[in-house]
């Protein structure tokens, strides 16, 4: 009586075991899935969502400013290509027809490396304003709003709060400046020749 009692408490706990088992895995593939439809990467034509965050100033910063042309670059001091491309994309930008960008340098990092990022702008001379993204309940607040998922990431978003440029992973910077859209780096500029036959030379493709 005894060994069949046993066996059958033993039954009992192996099939509420893998009724454990699969209910856990259901959960943790349904958060995955819903993680992931919350974080897709915002393509052109996507409304810019807006975001507050504190700079290494310690000052609050909202961004992307209305009415104005916004760089936002979410990046870490872990990832290498980063850093390399943040002063030139900067620079590049800055020569565009004269026009003027605000732009935001989000650290995923966070206020748990603010005395490094201070070092880093010191040291590297860096004049653009660096944010340090918040992490609340295990989720980027401003990144996964933008859909980021990797770094760097970056966006341009135009006067109307639309975004126009967005790219993950590590940048081509010729392509960069080459592929950027046609109101921000004006008209392929076409020359003519003497002869019968027209060669043009575009200066910036679409």
């Amino acid at each position: 009586m005894q060994s069949l009692l046993l066996r059958l408490i033993k039954k009992n706990f192996l099939f509420l075991a893998v009724i454990l088992a699969l209910t856990v895995f259901s959960t943790n593939s349904f958060a995955q899935e819903g993680k992931e439809a919350e974080t897709i990467f915002l393509q052109p034509g996507s409304s810019a969502p807006s975001n507050s965050l504190k700079a290494i100033t310690n000052e609050e910063v909202s961004f992307p400013v209305p009415n104005k042309w916004n760089l936002v670059f979410y990046w870490s001091l872990f990832c290498h290509s980063c850093i390399e491309e943040m002063p030139e994309i900067q620079e590049g930008l800055s020569k565009l027809n004269g026009k003027e960008f605000e732009t935001f340098f989000v650290s995923l990092d966070t206020e748990k490396m603010q005395k490094a990022l201070e070092n880093f702008k010191k040291r590297r001379k860096f004049p653009a304003p660096i944010l340090m993204e918040k992490v609340e309940n295990e989720k980027y607040l401003s990144a996964d709003s933008w859909g980021v998922t990797m770094t760097p990431s970056v966006f341009i978003v135009d006067p109307q709060g639309k975004i126009i440029y967005s790219h993950q992973g590590p940048l081509d910077l010729d392509l960069f400046f080459k592929n950027l859209p046609e109101e921000l780096v004006g008209k392929p500029v076409v020359e003519s020749t003497s002869s019968d036959e027209e060669s043009g030379v575009i200066i910036d493709e679409q």
